[in-house]
């Protein structure tokens, strides 16, 4: 089977890695290990790109990351080549009641480009990573090419800061989503994500899943001791580490533990913070740390290899998740990483992350935006002792264990070979 994924609006092929870019590749290579074969649609292609040797056939729409002169010459160039598919584009767009933008404008051109990738690599099934309005027009060019999509579905429906949610009241955003999200053949919703589009498709069209993770990567001994790893990554070898993985927003909760670890410092505590992330916002971290007292003990990386996280994962101590917005759906990619390394949690209540921690038996679920909670909560897990915290590592494995990319992707295959041979056009 020949399966395109493409819709997603990241910036980049990683590194540096973000969650769906990151699932692309690792859902890529595990269908191309069982004889299909997969393309995958990007932005543009850094230095080093696809350490996770993926090996799928690639197509990029810019030669380097692009500004906005970039944008316009390649608006113009796709909206000269086929003017009239461009413009019926922005007409189906904006028939679904959303309003028309640069982003629309832009992303119109980006339906005319992927109509040539249709035309010369011939997929028999599309995946969408999301529902933005660049997976629109990924939508509409397979429905005019009679050929079966498919989209996972993040927290775009259900969080009304994001898309077209910004722009839309309640009854114009029933009317963008009901025709928008019934274009497709069916929908991959993430957990407590996939509540929200209940509403919109009939149930037959949706499948409730979960997220994912290279478990068989992250649960690999690295051969490596804590003492070598921290020196390796210049961190202290006697304080008590907990760390968090995530882009520089404040949706990602990096302020919250930050400010929770200073509760403990100041209270006399050898604790301290590694937060991995991507490049932009580090300087707010930073000084908010300062504010707090306590940047001599928080640690920031960015962009580092996956190979890279993994070793961070093995010299920290404690993992957490305190994303606080509707944005957070079921256990993400990170988390499930660093579950499958071992390492305890504490998360906030938002969302399905409450599941990672079952019973409390591998961690502890606070309520959202709760600092002296998550205090509490990284206080307990520091005074347990490292006979204890290692049962704890073993608990968050075996969750981890039970969403392995070859699991999940396995699952999915089967759908879509289903579909494809059900397909009428």
């Amino acid at each position: 089977m020949r399966i395109l994924i493409t819709g997603t609006t990241g910036n980049s092929m990683p590194p540096p890695y973000a969650g769906i870019p990151k699932l692309m590749l690792l859902t890529a290579r595990a269908w191309r290990k069982w004889g299909n074969e997969v393309a995958i649609t990007f932005t543009y292609k850094p230095e080093g790109a696809d350490d996770l040797r993926a090996g799928g056939d690639y197509f990029f729409e810019y030669s380097k990351r692009p500004g906005k002169i970039a944008k316009l010459m390649f608006l113009f160039k796709y909206f000269l080549s086929k003017p009239v598919l461009y413009t019926s584009l922005i007409r189906s767009y904006t028939m679904t009641g959303a309003r028309l933008t640069r982003e629309v404008l832009l992303y119109s051109a980006y339906g005319v480009y992927l109509d040539n990738i249709f035309e010369t690599w011939k997929p028999d099934i599309v995946l969408a990573e999301a529902v933005l309005v660049k997976t629109f027009m990924a939508v509409e060019i397979a429905n005019r090419r009679k050929i079966p999509i498919v989209a996972d579905v993040y927290a775009e429906v259900r969080d009304l800061s994001m898309g077209e949610n910004r722009r839309l009241n309640e009854d114009e955003r029933k009317k963008y989503w009901v025709s928008y999200l019934n274009k497709l053949d069916l929908l991959i919703g993430l957990d407590n994500c996939a509540v929200e589009m209940k509403a919109y498709v009939p149930s037959e069209k949706l499948k409730v899943f979960w997220d994912t993770c290279d478990y068989q990567f992250y649960s690999k001994d690295t051969g490596e001791s804590k003492e070598k790893l921290r020196e390796h990554f210049k961190l202290p070898q006697k304080t008590f580490l907990t760390g968090a993985v995530g882009s520089f927003e404040l949706r990602k909760g990096h302020d919250h533990l930050i400010r929770a670890v200073a509760i403990l410092a100041k209270a006399g505590h050898d604790v301290g913070i590694v937060i991995c992330g991507s490049l932009g916002g580090m300087k707010k971290w930073k000084a908010i740390a300062d504010e707090e007292g306590v940047s001599d003990r928080c640690y920031f990386f960015s962009s580092i290899s996956e190979k890279d996280l993994a070793r961070l994962h093995r010299a920290i101590d404690l993992y957490t998740n305190l994303s606080n917005t509707q944005r957070s759906c079921s256990l993400d990619l990170a988390l499930l990483e660093a579950m499958a390394s071992g390492l305890p949690l504490v998360v906030y209540d938002t969302g399905a992350l409450y599941k990672a921690v079952p019973g409390e038996e591998n961690g502890y679920c606070v309520p959202m935006n709760d600092i002296p909670k998550a205090a509490e909560a990284i206080l307990k897990i520091f005074k347990r002792t490292p006979a204890e915290r290692q049962e704890m590592a073993r608990k968050s494995r075996a969750i981890a264990e039970k969403v392995d990319i070859d699991i999940t992707t396995k699952i999915k295959l089967g759908w879509f070979e289903e579909l494809v041979k059900n397909y009428k056009k």
